[in-house]
């Protein structure tokens, strides 16, 4: 490697050049490895959904999957490399859904229960 101020030879690890004294610059490299579409960025979006998804079956979890998809809204709001909007409405929505079902469900158990 060379200085690039006055193209005097550098030697392995070295910090600044033993002539001019300019600092090195070491060169950054970032790989692109591919998985990047694969893997999102945004957790909470992904906990949104799959808590949503999973509140299909466990009506619970619709309540910490619409925190989570809020979280996660806001999330990708401010960092929009992450994405993740999509997963975030989907839990959301799943969630609001199964959220009203398992309420009308509730209702409808006690309405029998207080017949009897």
């Amino acid at each position: 490697m060379f200085c690039i101020k006055c193209g005097q030879e550098l030697a392995a690890g070295s910090e600044f050049c033993s002539k001019c004294g300019n600092p090195v610059k070491v060169p950054v490299v970032i790989l692109h490895d591919g998985f990047d579409a694969f893997i999102p960025r945004n957790a909470l979006a992904l906990w949104s959904y799959y808590l949503g998804i999973f509140s299909l079956i466990c009506g619970v979890t619709s309540i910490p999957s619409i925190v989570t998809g809020i979280l996660g809204l806001k999330y990708a709001k401010t960092h929009p490399e992450a994405k993740g909007a999509a997963h975030c409405w989907t839990g959301i929505a799943v969630s609001s859904f199964s959220l009203v079902i398992m309420v009308l469900f509730i209702l409808f158990t006690l309405s029998k229960l207080s017949a009897l």
